[in-house]
């Protein structure tokens, strides 16, 4: 069994289909959890060290700011990494698998917890922003207090800049969760979509077994005709041929 799940190409193919397809469902669905647990574990460490409001960010010095965006930068590539790893392989189940009931439906939720870890990575790289943007500004005022031109004025020159940057990040914020909710729309539309065309697909089957059915009326009612002639015993072997007839008939459908 082929243990990396990355994208499957051409020359995969065929030996993909060497295999058990439950025994691949099963290994694919495995990947996928990892790839979750660790997205989860990876997110919540980011998480506990971007906790700061404003106020900790400015008493942070240069370097102590460098040191968190050079570790943070890590664990966004990290977080980047695993979420393209899980779409990439959740596009491979989708295209294997979706034609089963059962795995489209867990296909589906999968992709929906990978929509909100999408959601979750682009909260984080906005935050990462936000402190390579204080950082830089940091890194600049502590340029100019050392330039022998430097006065109040050149101050208040980066608190308005500050402010303005505060305001552009409150206006970034707004427009992520209002594409955030638009992502979660699109989802849920498209899970809403895939139930339908497995129900369609079921109620299709159900009309088609059906219609069986009545082409074969015309002949049950001509044999019940024939069946008030018969004496009890020849009856009862007629009802137990025709019991198995639409036994064995559902059997193979």
């Amino acid at each position: 069994m082929k243990k990396n799940y990355n994208v499957i190409n051409n020359d995969d193919e065929d030996d993909i289909y060497k295999y058990n397809e439950g025994i691949r469902y099963r290994e694919y669905k495995k990947t996928i959890k990892n790839i979750q647990i660790n997205f989860e574990q990876v997110l919540s460490d980011c998480k506990d060290n971007f906790n700061y409001n404003e106020n900790d960010l400015y008493k942070k010095k240069e370097n102590e700011l460098s040191e968190i965006i050079f570790d943070k930068k890590k664990k966004v590539e990290q977080l980047e990494n695993l979420h393209k790893e899980g779409i990439q392989n959740l596009q491979i189940m989708q295209n294997y698998f979706s034609h089963n009931k059962t795995y489209a439906l867990e296909i589906s939720r999968y992709l929906s917890i990978f929509d909100k870890f999408k959601i979750q990575l682009q909260s984080v790289r906005a935050t990462l922003d936000k402190i390579c943007m204080y950082n830089n500004i940091l890194y600049k005022k502590n340029r100019n207090s050392l330039a022998p031109h430097f006065n109040k004025e050149d101050g208040s020159n980066i608190s308005n800049h500050i402010n303005k940057i505060n305001h552009v990040f409150k206006e970034r914020s707004a427009l992520e969760y209002s594409l955030s909710e638009l992502d979660n729309i699109l989802s849920i539309g498209t899970q809403t979509n895939i139930k339908l065309k497995l129900q369609n697909s079921y109620i299709v089957n159900q009309i088609k077994k059906i219609n069986v059915i009545n082409t074969h009326i015309p002949q049950i009612k001509k044999i019940l005709k024939k069946i008030k002639n018969y004496n009890l015993k020849k009856t009862i072997i007629l009802a137990i041929v025709i019991a198995l007839c639409i036994f064995v008939f559902f059997m193979f459908r």
